[in-house]
């Protein structure tokens, strides 16, 4: 990809890049000379990714996006950061996602694995659909192994 050929160079967000197939697909898009912004919610991780990102010797651009999806307003923060900071985006991965975690209800009041697999791509999703116009794409990442979701906290309802 790191031939010239700037047609081919895409700019492509992928949240939960700090791990696991995000991180890999991080660093595959920037092997490829695409413009990668990627997103973390811890900001050691993030710190670490973008070095380790940049070290690939890219042509394309790097940027980090620090944001807890747990948190909509987090979300809605994302999703604002990067239609500021790039006028285009030609495909979105949500990937981020949570398995388990110690508090299954967040600050919001919603069930933490309902709220980071499901409402923050959505919101993101929504977001950023101007950026993308008729070309750009959505990829969805997506598990089966879930606990079962808290009903009261899908509600918005939880103590």
């Amino acid at each position: 990809m790191n031939n010239g050929d700037e047609a081919m160079q895409k700019t492509i967000l992928v949240t939960g890049a700090t791990d696991g197939i995000g991180l890999e697909t991080a660093k595959m898009l920037v092997s490829q000379g695409h413009n990668v912004l990627a997103h973390g919610r811890n900001p050691v991780k993030l710190e670490a990714v973008k070095q380790e990102l940049s070290a690939h010797g890219t042509d394309g651009i790097i940027a980090t996006y620090l944001a807890d999806l747990s948190r909509m307003k987090n979300a809605a923060a994302l999703a604002r950061a990067v239609a500021d900071k790039h006028g285009k985006l030609d495909v979105l991965i949500n990937n981020a996602g949570v398995y388990g975690a110690p508090d299954r209800i967040t600050q919001d009041g919603l069930d933490i694995r309902f709220a980071v697999n499901t409402i923050a791509p959505y919101l993101l999703t929504r977001r950023l659909l101007p950026l993308l116009g008729a070309s750009g794409r959505v990829i969805n990442v997506s598990s089966a192994a879930q606990f079962p979701v808290d009903p009261d906290a899908l509600a918005g309802q939880a103590d």
